[in-house]
């Protein structure tokens, strides 16, 4: 459903509220919480995303409630839970039916002096109190357990308007949590809204703070973005570009902006960068890491343009795109496994090209990997996004198919079997050598032999390793 067929404006109700809780099994029992509290005298309301995802008529992943009951007062209906440090700010966990909500108290907020937390928060305020300090006025409407919308900052009229703006003076709001900048071209992003002039303005100025914030914030934010998909990442970091934030936190990709492509073999576009745009719109995954994998795949060529002829030439670009790809994955904080991931897609993006060429040990080593999939994710984007008349989409399959065919025949499994086959205990045994560099190279070679020829004997796997002595 979208607003116009969803919302009751005169009256501030939305339409056929109870039809729609009861087909709702989280928000039936969210409702149950409000009511539970009401029950007790005070005052209770769904608040934030989910609010102005049920105006939208689109689907919600949680839901939270604000009130003015005190938590002592709430643990006599319910058994709360804390978050961390969130019960000094009037947030605690309940659970009902089986779903779990975070219930915050009305508060307003002290100063920012981190540019993250307040200093300090006041309770025993009222909703608008509690509302105002929003970032986003579309996130500051709320909603009663009868399903009518609270809404003193026009944000119905905003999410109806599609415009981003900040609950009040924009440079305040950004400056309570300037993290709030990259959050709020993600909603751009995902609902495809426009960002109100004065609230772009603030923002771009805003920007440089963003340095301020924990790298694993800014991660997280980041991962949230790429969670999208790969269309609206895109959008996302045009808009990032726009706000002056994007060559601050991935100054990398920013530079492709500036690396020209041969439009012979990339009509997607003169750049690097019209490239990588072209790839994640090309992807149909939302995967997070796959999405980003997607977006610095290409980043070495920021690094190794060169001409020949003169047309621009790229040459070693995967294998010094793994020392960048490194140096972001450290500086946003990545676990190991992300940075894991991501470099390996940098680094293996052109053999993926060449797997019909390769040995068959070379290309178990990559379908075996636990990034194959990635992998796979990053190629299909890089080859389609040069559009149909330029992809080679039936090559692509034989590489796939090919991929397919080795993985079957040399899985995990059947390789963790030929190992034992090349024990280095067994290798030194039949051939008399002591532990060292020595027994290690004959396994190495044993074992590409094996699979290169499809050997099964172990006769013949004897005679190989007393030919490499």
């Amino acid at each position: 459903m979208r607003f116009t067929s969803f919302i009751n404006e005169a009256v501030e109700m939305v339409k056929q509220w109870n039809d729609y809780v009861s087909k709702n099994s989280m928000l039936k029992n969210a409702i149950k919480v409000l009511k539970n509290i009401e029950s007790k005298k005070y005052k209770a309301f769904l608040v934030g995303g989910c609010v102005r995802d049920i105006i939208l008529g689109i689907d919600f992943k949680d839901i939270d409630i604000a009130t003015n009951i005190p938590i002592k007062e709430l643990e006599k209906i319910y058994k709360t839970h804390d978050i961390g440090k969130s019960k000094t700010f009037g947030i605690v966990v309940v659970r009902e039916g089986g779903d779990s909500f975070e219930v915050a108290q009305f508060r307003e907020d002290g100063k920012y002096e981190d540019g993250r937390r307040p200093e300090k928060v006041t309770f025993n305020v009222q909703l608008k109190d509690d509302l105002s300090r929003r970032d986003l006025t579309i996130n500051a409407c709320a909603i009663s357990s009868k399903g009518e919308i609270i809404d003193y900052f026009d944000g119905k009229k905003d999410i109806k308007n599609k415009v981003l703006k900040t609950v009040g003076n924009p440079y305040d709001r950004f400056s309570e949590d300037f993290l709030r900048i990259m959050r709020t071209a993600r909603f751009s992003a995902k609902l495809g809204f426009d960002i109100e002039k004065d609230t772009k303005k603030a923002a771009t100025k805003l920007s440089p703070n963003i340095l301020k914030m924990s790298p694993e914030r800014i991660k997280e934010e980041l991962f949230k973005s790429a969670g999208l998909g790969g269309k609206k990442f895109a959008i996302y970091l045009k808009i990032l570009d726009e706000m002056k934030i994007l060559k601050l936190i991935l100054p990398e990709l920013v530079a492709s902006k500036y690396i020209n492509h041969n439009l012979e073999h990339h009509p997607e576009g003169l750049t690097v960068w019209n490239h990588v745009m072209a790839a994640l719109e090309s992807t149909g995954t939302m995967e997070p890491i796959k999405v980003l994998s997607i977006a610095l795949h290409d980043i070495g060529k920021t690094i190794t343009l060169s001409h020949k002829e003169g047309l621009p030439k790229y040459f070693r670009h995967a294998e010094m795109g793994i020392k960048m790809g490194e140096d972001i994955a450290n500086r946003l904080k990545m676990s190991n496994d992300e940075k894991g991931t991501l470099i390996f897609a940098i680094a293996n993006h052109m053999k993926f090209k060449d797997i019909l060429k390769m040995k068959q040990s070379k290309i178990v080593k990559l379908v075996n990997d636990d990034n194959w999939d990635v992998l796979v994710s990053v190629c299909m984007a890089d080859e389609f996004s040069r559009g149909e008349k330029f992809m080679h989409t039936s090559e692509f399959e034989k590489i796939v198919d090919k991929a397919i065919e080795i993985k079957n025949k040399w899985g995990i499994p059947i390789v963790n079997k030929t190992m034992k086959l090349v024990d280095g205990n067994h290798i030194m045994e039949l051939t008399g050598l002591k532990p060292g560099k020595k027994v290690g190279e004959i396994k190495a070679k044993t074992i590409e032999w094996i699979v290169d020829n499809d050997i099964k004997d172990s006769n013949e796997i004897d005679k190989y390793i007393l030919s490499l002595n």
